[in-house]
């Protein structure tokens, strides 16, 4: 009986370990990509659209950003197509060129590169999650509508 028990026990023991660690794998999840001048420019020139944070680590408004970037990454790599958000350390030694290159002269500054960083913006909005999502969300969504119909056309026009 108290074989049966300890077994019990023990399954019930590894379970709860085992669920532990898959929720503190997926609490730990990052969906910022990390950039730095090893892979920055290779990797703006194959992405059609790329959103980078250009932060220094003992920044506080770099630091208070970073939460909210998480989670719009977290909420924007399941849009299709996924947006991507990146984060790059412009006040480290090696990548201090490439964020002159780019004229960051403050942190944190964001910026969003398009068609392979031919297009580059500055993102000036809020730094609250939502609104970063939305925004970005309008930024990559067609400008214009085709009209096919009479019917299409009159679901886009107001009426008077």
């Amino acid at each position: 009986m108290a074989i049966i028990f300890f077994v019990w026990f023990a399954l019930a023991a590894i379970l709860c370990s085992l669920t532990a660690i898959s929720a503190k794998e997926s609490e730990s999840k990052e969906f910022v990509l990390t950039l730095d001048h090893s892979n920055f420019t290779r990797f703006v020139t194959h992405h059609n659209f790329v959103v980078v944070k250009f932060y220094a680590p003992w920044c506080r408004h770099s630091q208070n950003l970073a939460p909210e970037y998480e989670k719009a990454a977290s909420v924007l790599s399941n849009h299709h197509p996924p947006i991507i958000l990146a984060k790059f350390d412009a006040d480290d030694e090696a990548n201090k060129y490439l964020a002159k290159q780019y004229r960051i002269r403050g942190y944190l500054t964001v910026k969003i590169f398009r068609n392979g960083g031919q297009m580059i913006q500055e993102y000036r909005d809020s730094r609250r999650a939502n609104y970063i999502v939305e925004y970005l969300k309008e930024q990559i969504s067609t400008a214009s509508v085709e009209i096919k119909s009479a019917e299409d056309a009159s679901g886009i026009i107001p009426q008077n």
